[in-house]
């Protein structure tokens, strides 16, 4: 393919013996090292971003200062530089291999982790960071895929190519460095940087490890730049509903658009982690979530939902048990929010006559979403046997994806025309059954 070239089969004294992966500025390799008999990482630049001679300074200039400033680091929970060769053409350095995968294959709604082991994730790497700190570092560059999640769990902090040393004499690069949907607001005005920005790139990584949503992204850069600028972020909650109780309060405080209002310490965002980690009930198990995910992709209703949509849609929603003879819905209560009935059956009546007795894959109080400005109830709704049902809050849902919410409004529809339809052969039934 153009622009691939074949695997080296060798960079220095390392075997080559596999692709990791390919960026715009390099390659990384995974190879071996005969002399200690243990796996490395390569990263090599790219050949041909050397030939310009202003541009190949630029970029010797990123390798050297990932050198220069990696070196300094030891801590379990970063990445290791174990050896680097800045003369060599193409120059390439020398890390420790992590047999894993990383964060940005955990940020989407299907493949999101656990909450507690997220929790422990973003507690080690304020613990690196902390450690980062000391060594008079700022990261500038904390996002999913700089952070790897080893087979056995193993935390791992990567990549400081963009690292600023705050009191030392190593090269800097200058300019707007980083990623645009982990900037902080000081990144993005060039503004002078202390830890405060890796706490807020590393609260961006925490909301979307939990939630599969960036709380900034938007259409464009710019508009993304804007609002980190500009603009608070939804609450983790109301796109998750089982998130802990003070999640909120923690992952806000670490988004604060102004660095003194933000955690004063690495030590002091850590222990507000590690307080809503013990805080935690007993885990559901991941079979019990399986199960129900395979309940909704059962149900007719959710036809046209994609995987991804429902698992954004079980983070968005409360599963709720009604014991038969439970009121769901009271009529002429206001309300926001709507039920997907899963198991069960339910008893619709309207000023005491009964209407009609639904079954699994039905909505319950769909119309407060559709009629933001009626809030409420046109009809009570009452189990008839015990029932399951999905709680979904209208203020969720409307800060969901555009893809949920679009895919929600089509079901909607179909829902509705059914039941005109329903209702227009009740009435053709009445009316031919009337007498003359």
């Amino acid at each position: 393919m153009t622009g691939f070239s074949a695997l080296p089969q060798h960079i220095g004294k390392y075997r080559v013996e596999a692709e990791l992966g390919r960026g715009a500025t390099g390659v990384v390799y995974r190879a071996m090292d005969g002399f200690k008999g243990r796996p490395v990482a390569i990263k090599q630049l790219h050949a041909h971003l050397l030939r310009p001679p202003q541009q190949a300074e630029r970029y010797r200039k990123l390798l050297r200062n990932e050198v220069m400033l990696t070196a300094r680091l030891r801590h379990p929970n970063i990445v290791r530089l174990l050896d680097a060769d800045e003369q060599a053409d193409p120059p390439y350095l020398v890390l420790e291999y992590v047999s894993g995968r990383p964060l940005s294959a955990f940020t989407r709604p299907d493949t999101l982790l656990p909450v507690a082991q997220v929790l422990d994730i973003a507690y080690k790497c304020c613990n690196a960071l902390e450690h980062a700190q000391r060594e008079g570092l700022v990261h500038r560059d904390i996002k999913p895929a700089n952070v790897l999640l080893s087979e056995q769990g193993e935390v791992k902090l990567t990549d400081f190519g963009a690292a600023l040393a705050v009191r030392s004499e190593a090269t800097q690069l200058a300019g707007l460095v980083g990623s645009p949907l982990y900037m902080s607001p000081e990144q993005v005005q060039e503004q002078d940087l202390t830890h405060h920005s890796d706490m807020f790139s590393l609260g961006v990584v925490v909301y979307e490890l939990l939630t599969g949503r960036s709380p900034f992204d938007a259409e464009t850069d710019f508009a993304t730049l804007y609002r980190i600028t500009n603009e608070s972020p939804t609450a983790p909650r109301l796109l998750r509903t089982d998130l802990p109780d003070h999640l909120d309060a923690v992952l806000l405080r670490a988004l604060a658009k102004q660095p003194d209002d933000r955690f004063a310490s690495w030590a002091d965002f850590a222990n507000a982690l590690l307080a809503v980690q013990h805080a935690l009930p007993a885990q559901r198990s991941q079979d019990s979530e399986a199960q129900r995910f395979a309940l909704l992709r059962a149900l007719p209703f959710f036809a046209d939902f994609h995987d991804v949509a429902l698992w954004e849609l079980m983070r968005l929603g409360r599963w709720r048990w009604a014991p038969k003879g439970k009121v769901i819905l009271y009529e002429g209560q206001p309300g926001d929010s709507f039920y997907v009935l899963v198991q069960g059956r339910v008893s619709i009546t309207r000023e005491g006559w009964h209407l009609s007795t639904l079954g699994p894959g039905v909505t319950l109080g769909e119309m407060t979403y559709l009629q933001p400005e009626n809030k409420f109830r046109s009809a009570t709704a009452v189990a008839e046997t015990d029932v399951l049902v999905l709680k979904v809050r209208n203020p969720s849902l409307r800060e969901a994806s555009a893809d949920l919410q679009s895919r929600f409004d089509k079901a909607f529809i179909k829902v509705l025309v059914s039941r005109l339809q329903a209702t227009s052969k009740q009435l053709g039934a009445w009316e031919l059954s009337a007498p003359d």
